[in-house]
């Protein structure tokens, strides 16, 4: 039958139905604006204050409500002239005619300028003295440039190019300069030398981005800036990955980390956890999120999961702040760095459509698996002696597989859940700009297959914006987002559960039906794909940000931004009662089960700053800039779950065929409201150019913390140095050479689930004389706050040669105090332990970049980029209860690898094992070192040492751009060197296997056999437990190889007979492979990949 989803379940609690009718509104109100916007591209009108003005203030009138800009020259033209008009409203062409018409000019209306100039009959009386300059605008790339603006610099009159970026002028002097100007391009100046034909290469405005610091709150002019940041352009990221914006982070972004998660693989359902220098935080019970950086959007700040499906074709730039200076004005949310994310605003006055389509295929990567087949697994088992038996019993069942081995059975059971996938990335945005008004709407789905049949993520998304200037001094600005993630995880379950079953067996018996059970109690995973189990998960978020700017006077303007959001979040998950899970049960009440769980909340913040600059000279070589603000937020979260058990048949799968409630279970829930305020301020001081100083102050409030600390305040203080504007330096081949220094104190309050107060439960089960008792849950603590973190950063950035060569290096250390941890509490609490600020730890590290142009010429350009980082930690102060963990883990032997292990004044990434000389060649036993250094072959984990860490000694990325004219091809590896990692696959696939399940061919050809055998492995010993030994610890050196691509910038020539203004096309291959030092499985639960993508991006 069909069923009913859970999906949504609750969600009534959330607007969603008005939500929804809001946005088919703003979608009707958007087409609307959009069909009046381009009507008025052919007539806009013009509303005058009043019947006489001047010809200054008309002007003025008509620049601030159509943004076209009139150009004239001061000879022709009185500003000061009054006009008596019969009406205040006029189109623009009635307008100009009848301020025209007792003059002899003429005028003419352009995209963004009225340009007036000498009529026809002037033209002709002064034919001999005009001076006719023509030619071409182009890009770097060599595409024509339409619409650039060209201004006789002595006149200020001049004209645009058209379609095919030409233009040509007539200019009555004999000496004169051009002024070539467009949005997004560098400005450039060429003086007339008598050459009647300028040919024009205009460059993108990079130093416009790489000058200025998006931090969020306010900007600032990195000239002065003393922080530590790296800004990634959106064509940077594009050119690592167009799929994957995590992975382009961390290959542009030095310090900055994905965690590697080899369980996951490539499982498009898991969001990767991502670290800026190192972790600060300790996750002792592998907490989630304590070192995750703060995300902000446009001035809001969202989840890791919003920024892993953010749509990469939006994205205008990414500034990563890592050090106090830059972060301090977040307060209790900065020790962990922040990631600022700006999308692409609003360029061009025409409407303008770019439609971004990006398929691609990804092939499931396998191949560090090396299994053996189905003779060389049975004749292990048999070496393991499992069959062997006193009155031979087992000798049938040996019989049967190896007649089925000797019939060729070698099931490749890693193949089955395996698939090639299709995924399609779709973006769809408008945009333009007219009577002061700025719009844009943008239009995504995304469709993302795994490599595990039968998952999914897809991600829908609308993203409404308008911005509108009223008069000179108030810009206001909204900003509507809506997603919508649906998600499945694959029928046939954990890749592992495909991995451990042995080649010989089959998934079908002879008469073509499933077998259920496999040998040795082996459940078949293919079999299970097959009874209706699924698991589903759906997220939405609904945003709304109203942003104001306000110039206040000269020099002092006001922004400020007021958020408000939604949630809902569920997750389902169905057992089927004709699972394998279930076989053995036959009470069908307690057969098949149904979890349901999620949350939904809504959140608001606001903030506003108020900024002012004071130049100290006349050439504003000295400045001091102010930036206070504050900010406020709230937010409210309603989390429940329940599970039923008892389903009769698989199609009977939603929660209300549900019999009852599992044994000792029942449904749950949970409310969180949290609030949080703070105050900053900023002041930054620049003299001459030369030497500046920076101080930031913020005070933090927040209740997630306890009553006697609810307000904490961090601070920053920083210094730097221009050499290169010293006047040795001028004029040289230094172009920049700058010093900075800071100091500060930072927080993190990355805890949210960790409340300050106790909590109880109320049960029946407690009932005492007819009284429901409680117990509690959580024991509160008035002096919980959040940790904090006293930063050190020296850099220096430097670029030679007219900026071909680029050069930065900056070295930190960070001292975390009042880590939270557990302590320990006595039984008659209640609970056995509670969290308190009690631990220390160090970091230190260092990053480089080096970036140079290789070849700049006008129809090759090469660069390349190389960038490396070290993050070190050293734990030095932990609570008595974490110890009394790290003994219980250290003595732990059921484990594959070692736990974790805490000791100050080692690593908290450290691996603890027994060392170890290798296997006796006499006996095939392992020979091991005590800490007293003796030898003996019985394993005490007593004698565990640290022998290294899981931190590289430095890893980073090289990438490189080559263009060739239309064509570029792009290149990017990562690498990592000198740290160590534990080799599960040796340990427990190799030596201490389970004999029932399929392990790794070096179990059974490179195991101890006879006395005299120089092995890496002990021989067969069924006894033999997990002895977390020096042997498996090994150092990985390892270079990826992660995107190539090629991209195709089409001619617009062709293109424009196809009625687009531009055409871009590409295609990148992803995780094309790697070289390693260390032999190991990947993917265990879900497999890694390799994929093409595929681009195409017209603009209309």
């Amino acid at each position: 039958m069909k069923k009913k989803r859970m999906l949504g379940y609750w969600s009534e609690k959330i607007p969603y139905e008005r939500v929804l009718r809001v946005m088919r509104l703003m979608f009707l109100l958007t087409v609307c604006i959009v069909c009046q916007l381009s009507a008025e591209s052919l007539a806009q009108t013009v509303k005058l204050k009043e019947q006489t003005l001047k010809l200054k203030s008309i002007f003025e009138q008509v620049e601030a409500q159509t943004g076209k800009f009139t150009l004239f020259s001061n000879n022709e033209l009185d500003m000061n002239r009054a006009v008596k008009l019969d009406r205040r409203e006029f189109t623009l062409e009635e307008l100009y005619r009848l301020l025209l018409r007792d003059t002899k000019l003429e005028f003419e209306i352009t995209r963004d300028y009225v340009v007036i100039r000498p009529g026809r009959e002037v033209a002709r009386d002064s034919v001999r003295k005009l001076i006719q300059v023509s030619g071409v605008v182009r890009d770097e790339r060599h595409n024509p440039l339409p619409g650039v603006t060209v201004l006789v610099k002595e006149l200020k009159v001049g004209s645009a190019t058209n379609v095919k970026g030409r233009y040509a002028v007539e200019v009555p002097l004999e000496q004169f300069t051009l002024v070539f100007s467009f949005i997004g391009m560098e400005t450039k100046e060429i003086a007339y030398v008598g050459r009647d034909t300028i040919n024009v290469v205009l460059k993108e405005e990079a130093a416009a981005i790489d000058e200025v610091v998006v931090n969020g709150l306010f900007t600032q002019n990195r000239n002065s800036y003393t922080g530590s940041v790296t800004t990634i352009k959106s064509e940077e990221i594009m050119r690592v990955s167009q799929t994957n914006l995590l992975q382009a982070l961390a290959v542009l972004t030095p310090g900055m980390r994905i965690l590697e998660n080899n369980e996951q693989g490539s499982n498009p359902n898991y969001v990767p956890e991502i670290v800026i220098r190192g972790t600060s935080s300790i996750s002792a019970k592998e907490q989630q999120g304590l070192n995750r950086p703060l995300i902000m959007l446009d001035g809001v700040e969202i989840t890791l999961e919003q920024l892993y499906d953010l749509d990469m074709f939006d994205i205008d730039r990414v500034d990563v702040l890592k050090d106090a200076s830059a972060t301090a004005i977040y307060g209790d949310k900065a020790s962990n760095g922040v990631i600022v994310v700006t999308r692409k605003r609003v360029t061009d006055s025409k409407l303008r459509v770019r439609y971004n389509f990006v398929p691609n295929v990804q092939f499931p990567d396998v191949s560090s698996f090396n299994f053996c087949n189905a003779a060389q697994k049975l004749e292990l088992e048999r070496m393991y002696k499992l069959y062997d038996s006193p009155y031979g019993q087992y000798d049938q069942d040996y019989y049967a597989k190896l007649e089925r081995v000797n019939a060729g059975v070698n099931t490749d059971w890693v193949s089955k859940p395996l698939r090639n996938s299709w995924s399609f990335n779709n973006s769809l945005n408008l945009s333009g700009r007219g009577g002061g008004l700025d719009y844009s709407v943008t239009l995504r789905f995304n469709d993302t297959r795994g490599v595990m049949k039968g998952d999914y993520r897809q991600n829908y998304g609308a993203a409404f914006y308008f911005s509108y200037r009223l008069e000179d001094r108030l810009t206001l600005s909204f900003r509507s987002d809506w997603g919508k993630t649906d998600s499945k995880t694959s029928p046939y379950g954990n890749f592992a559960d495909f991995a451990v079953l042995n080649p010989y067996d089959a998934p079908k018996d002879e008469d073509g039906n499933w077998n259920k059970k496999l040998s040795w109690d082996k459940r078949n995973p293919l079999y299970d794909a097959t009874t209706n189990s699924f698991e589903e998960q759906m997220s939405k978020t609904f945003s709304n940000s109203l942003t104001f700017r306000l110039d206040v006077i000269k020099g002092l303007y006001m922004t400020g931004t007021f958020n408000l959001a939604w949630s809902d979040a569920h997750s389902e998950k169905f057992d089927s009662p004709e699972s394998s899970t279930w076989l053995g049960v036959s009470d069908p009440e307690q057969k098949g089960s149904y979890d349901v769980s999620g949350s939904n909340g809504v959140s608001w913040n606001m903030q506003t700053t108020a900024s002012y600059n004071l130049g100290l000279n006349e050439d504003k070589s000295s400045l001091l800039t102010l930036n206070v603000g504050g900010s406020l937020e709230k937010r409210k979260t309603n989390s429940f779950s329940f599970s039923g058990v008892g389903f009769l048949k698989p199609d009977l799968n939603d929660i209300s065929f549900a019999s009852r409630y599992p044994t000792d279970g029942g449904p749950g829930g949970a409310e969180s409201i949290t609030t949080a305020a703070g105050l900053f301020g900023n002041m930054n001081l620049i003299v001459k150019n030369r030497y500046f100083v920076d101080a930031s102050f913020r005070t933090s409030g927040n209740s997630s913390y306890g009553t006697k600390d609810l307000y904490s305040s961090y601070w920053s203080a920083g210094i730097g140095w221009n050499i290169h504007q010293e006047n040795f330096l001028k004029d040289s081949w230094v172009n920049l050479l700058r010093l900075r220094g800071s100091m500060g104190y930072v927080g993190n309050g990355n805890f949210s689930d960790i409340k300050p107060y106790t909590i109880y439960k109320y049960s029946v089960n407690n009932s005492y004389a007819g009284v429901v008792g409680a117990r509690p849950l959580t024991m509160g603590n008035d002096e919980l706050k959040a940790e904090r973190q006293l930063q050190l950063n020296l850099g220096v950035s430097a670029a030679f040669l007219n900026e071909r060569l680029e050069v930065s290096f900056e070295t930190y250390r960070q001292t975390t105090k009042d880590l939270l941890l557990d302590i320990s509490m006595p039984p008659s609490a209640g609970i056995s332990s509670t969290k308190s600020n009690l631990g220390e730890k160090l970091n230190t590290g260092y990053e480089w970049k080096v970036s140079g142009v290789l070849i700049r010429t006008n129809d090759m350009y090469w660069r390349a980029s190389l960038n490396s980082h070290q993050a070190k930690n050293k734990v030095q102060k932990i609570s008595n209860a974490l110890k009394r963990d790290s003994d219980a883990n250290r003595d732990s032997t059921q484990y594959v690898a070692p736990k974790i292990q805490l000791e100050e004044g080692e690593s908290d990434d450290a691996i603890f094992a027994v060392r170890s000389l290798g296997i006796d060649p006499a006996t095939g036993r392992e020979i091991f070192i005590k800490k007293d250094g003796s030898r003996t072959f019985k394993y005490d984990p007593q004698d565990k040492v640290a022998l290294g860490s899981k931190t590289p000694k430095f890893e980073g990325s090289f990438s490189t751009s080559f263009t060739y004219k239309r064509v570029s091809l792009n290149l990017a590896l990562s690498f990592t060197f000198g740290g160590y990692i534990y080799n599960s696959t040796r340990a427990s696939k190799i030596e201490n296997i389970d004999p029932k399940a399929n392990v790794d061919k070096r179990a059974f050809t490179e195991r101890w056999k006879k006395p005299g055998d120089i092995v890496d492995y002990i021989t067969i010993d069924r006894t033999y437990g997990f002895a977390q030994s020096e042997r498996f610890v090994e150092k990985k050196n390892e270079v990826s190889f992660t995107s190539i691509g090629v991209m195709y910038d089409v001619n617009p020539d062709w293109v424009k007979r196809i009625g687009l203004r531009r055409l871009v096309l590409g295609v990148t291959i992803s995780d094309i492979g790697r070289i390693s030092t260390v032999k190991y499985e990947r993917g265990t639960n879900y497999p890694y990949m390799r994929g093409f993508n595929f681009t195409v991006s017209p603009t209309f």
